[in-house]
């Protein structure tokens, strides 16, 4: 798919590529509101499939199986290409998931926990 020319009908939206999009946009989104939540991956999981259930509903096909399942697909591909993608960045020792910034955290919570204890 060539995301210079996204699909402009609701029809089009009916494909696994443009829901990983829409998770990745909703997930990108809820990060920002949300940061410490723990079900922000569910939460977009859910926008991506409302989205879906709503573009079968406009395009008038009826097809409410692929739509929701478009979007399961869709935003599972997005989330875990996502988290294997940091992973493999924590690996190469470099962003949150690397060995340096859990040590940092570690001892960032074992502070704050000295300070509760006093």
């Amino acid at each position: 798919m060539d995301f210079l020319n996204l699909p402009l009908d609701p029809a089009g939206f009916l494909d696994i590529r443009v829901a990983g999009f829409v998770a990745i946009i909703a997930s990108q989104w809820l990060k920002k509101y949300l940061p410490d939540w723990r079900f922000t991956s569910l939460l977009a999981l859910g926008v991506t499939v409302i989205v879906q259930i709503i573009t079968v509903a406009l395009a008038g096909s009826g097809a409410w199986f692929q739509g929701a399942w478009a979007g399961v697909l869709g935003a599972s591909l997005a989330t875990f290409g996502y988290e294997a993608l940091m992973n493999l960045a924590g690996v190469a020792g470099v962003g949150p998931r690397s060995e340096e910034a859990i040590i940092a955290k570690a001892q960032e919570l074992a502070e704050e926990i000295a300070k509760k204890a006093k």
